[in-house]
């Protein structure tokens, strides 16, 4: 994107975003074809292996100084090229190679892989509390949040020591590996010590695959399709709960002994699939890249793609940002943290996406994901009957990604947290009311629908918009440093919050600790209107001059605007 795509208006909001465009316009483009051309040459200088490719890397070029369209002046490319581009443009998932299906697949799995292993482990544990006489409640609660606690502290320190060493297909080969294992331990532990020890290695692996997979997916997946691509963790994690549940109802007749085992042992079947996947798969271009294997990325490219012009064109991007973010990663560490403090605008960003991966946990739903069965067998449902229910938490989150796709760039991110956060705190207390309801069918049936509709708004509003949030808010020299960031307080709330509902639940009861959770959310729908800006069709410039206003001029004008005032 070039600030020439911006309407020079002088006095307005375009004359701050062409100064602000400054810092994200790292792939200059509409230069002369002699321009373009010499760029090639000095890439192929630079690197002598990609000769044999230099047709093909020139027209690529000539596309993305373009920005990547078929112009009617232009009679270098051939008719088979001009259809390929064209079939791109109108089918952009659809048109991509075998290889980015694989990565898709490998992420897919991934995430199944985790969801499976929340659901699973919340009808498990009606019976292996039992076998291992887990009676604290602190101590169930440790058991069921312990791959939480290793995610986000050993599985995302492992991601930042092994990342730039062995690269993002080793990782995730890595992390299916802990998955394989770790459920496989967990189903054949023998003593409460080492199912808590299997649980802890499972964490690490869920650490390693949702620092890495999201990353991955963003580097190989073209511009056009990537947002597509990227929903896919949040889509299959909810797969992977409803599957699990799945299981659960389909093992919960058997012999108490073995059925708990067959629950969150089963979680070991999608990576596998991931073990596969990744296999064949391509190492990430913009990795390779680092690694000066300029050839190699190419390579993967022209796989990950479906036609060589398409592949040609992104190589050129890439290649040319790179020289930019190479700069960028030469930031220290110290210093990004400084900018959390002392720069407005990121502390600005940093305030509100923080607050909104605070909220995901807070809302209430890994309550429901993993305590559903134990909420509903202590308010006098059978186990089958809970477990049973429980299916639909995993299918109204899987159902209502395929709607959040569509209205998270329509309705707008903001817009939709404020409809979506009473809705949830509704039904919480709902959910919680229920609980007291004398007759059993009523009482189940009114704690499922209230549960129900509670995961679809989920999936609606805070569940996919607090990462799309933390992924774009920030500006491109402190977005790494940011995610990871997210990614840690979110596991370690996960942690939190899933170790002390037992806890909460006997001291509170059910109802209380719904009740506490219902007003969480009301209270994040009126700091979510005071505190976090819209930032859905926003340009990066856009984006940049909405938060350097800083977070007291934006409440302020909020209040202002309530009242009457501005």
């Amino acid at each position: 994107m070039t600030s020439s795509s911006l309407e020079k208006v002088p006095g307005t909001l375009h004359e701050h975003l062409e100064e602000a465009s400054s810092h994200y316009n790292y792939f200059e483009t509409n230069l002369t074809d002699n321009e373009v051309s010499k760029r090639v040459d000095e890439i192929i200088t630079t690197n002598p292996d990609l000769l044999e490719y230099s047709e093909i890397l020139h027209k690529g070029a000539i596309l993305a100084n373009d920005d990547g369209k078929i112009t009617p002046d232009r009679n270098i490319y051939t008719a088979k090229e001009i259809k390929n581009i064209e079939y791109e443009s109108a089918h952009s998932i659809r048109s991509q190679g075998f290889a980015m299906f694989l990565v898709a697949i490998a992420g897919s799995f991934s995430a199944i892989n985790f969801g499976m292993d929340e659901s699973a482990v919340g009808g498990a544990q009606l019976q292996y509390i039992n076998k291992f006489n887990i009676i604290n409640a602190n101590v169930q609660g440790t058991v069921n949040a312990a791959p939480y606690l290793a995610a986000g502290t050993l599985g995302t320190v492992s991601t930042v020591l092994l990342d730039q060493v062995l690269g993002r297909r080793a990782i995730i080969f890595i992390s299916a590996l802990f998955g394989i294992g770790g459920s496989l331990w967990q189903a054949l532990a023998q003593s409460f010590g080492s199912l808590l020890v299997a649980r802890l290695f499972l964490g690490i692996g869920m650490g390693l695959n949702s620092s890495v997979v999201p990353i991955f997916i963003g580097e190989t997946s073209p511009a056009k399709s990537r947002g597509s691509f990227l929903m896919l963790w949040q889509t299959f994690v909810a797969f992977g709960v409803m599957l699990g549940s799945v299981f659960n109802r389909a093992f919960v007749g058997l012999d108490p002994s073995i059925s708990w085992r067959l629950m969150i042992g089963s979680s070991f079947v999608p990576p596998l699939f991931v073990v596969v996947s990744i296999l064949f798969a391509p190492e990430s271009p913009r990795y390779l890249l680092t690694k000066r294997q300029a050839k190699k990325a190419l390579e993967a490219l022209l796989s990950l793609r479906g036609n060589e012009l398409s592949a040609a064109r992104d190589f050129i991007i890439l290649y040319t940002s790179l020289n930019h973010a190479n700069e960028i990663d030469r930031i220290p560490i110290f210093k990004q943290i400084r900018f959390f403090f002392v720069d407005r605008r990121i502390r600005f960003a940093f305030l509100g996406a923080s607050f909104l991966i605070v909220m995901q946990q807070y809302c209430g739903v890994n309550i429901l994901v993993g305590y559903t069965t134990t909420i509903l067998v202590g308010a006098g449902v059978s186990d089958t009957n809970a477990i049973a229910g429980s299916i639909g938490i995993g299918g109204g989150c899987f159902l209502s990604t395929f709607f959040s796709s569509q209205t998270i760039d329509r309705v707008g991110r903001r817009r939709m947290l404020l409809y979506t956060f009473p809705v949830l705190g509704g039904c919480l207390f709902w959910l919680g009311g229920s609980l007291y309801i004398s007759d059993s069918k009523s009482r189940l049936g009114s704690a499922l629908t209230s549960m129900y509709v509670f995961v679809f708004g989920f999936g609606l509003g805070i569940g996919p918009i607090s990462w799309i949030y933390n992924a774009e808010v920030y500006p491109l020299h402190v977005r790494a440093f940011g995610s990871t960031v997210g990614m840690t307080i979110n596991w370690i709330l996960d942690f939190v919050l899933s170790m002390s509902w037992p806890q909460m639940n006997k001291t509170m009861t059910s109802s209380g600790g719904l009740f506490f959770y219902g007003a969480m959310n009301f209270l994040a729908f009126v700091l979510t209107y005071f505190f976090i800006p819209e930032t859905a069709k926003l340009t990066l410039e856009e984006v940049d001059f909405v938060f350097s206003s800083g977070v007291r001029k934006f409440s302020s004008e909020k209040l202002g605007r309530l009242f009457g005032t501005n």
